[in-house]
């Protein structure tokens, strides 16, 4: 059920809603709900993007887990360390060398 609130714009602001409205060929009504639908959306990916990229690079250290991983020397100065990082390595091949058969 839909709740009725009364706002009050700048008659800059109403016109650039008005633009919008006519654009997207609703109502300001509709308009309006979008545009504070979306705000509200970017609040909470802005609240939480540490939480959004821990995610994401969980997911991409997942991803690459699934193609050759070769052993990186950094941690050969470190005895204590028992494991070597990991590093991805890609190749591309040359545009005028044959791709490997």
């Amino acid at each position: 059920m839909l709740r009725s609130v009364t706002v009050k714009f700048s008659p800059d602001m109403f016109k650039q809603i008005k633009m919008i409205a006519e654009k997207r060929g609703e109502t300001i009504s509709d308009t309006v709900r979008y545009l504070l639908k979306r705000g509200l959306e970017e609040r909470v990916y802005e609240e939480n993007t540490d939480l959004i990229a821990s995610v994401v690079r969980q997911e991409v250290d997942h991803a690459l887990r699934a193609y050759a991983i070769y052993p990186s020397l950094d941690n050969v100065e470190h005895p204590n360390n028992s494991s070597f990082m990991e590093r991805l390595v890609l190749r591309r091949p040359n545009r005028n060398e044959n791709p490997p058969s």
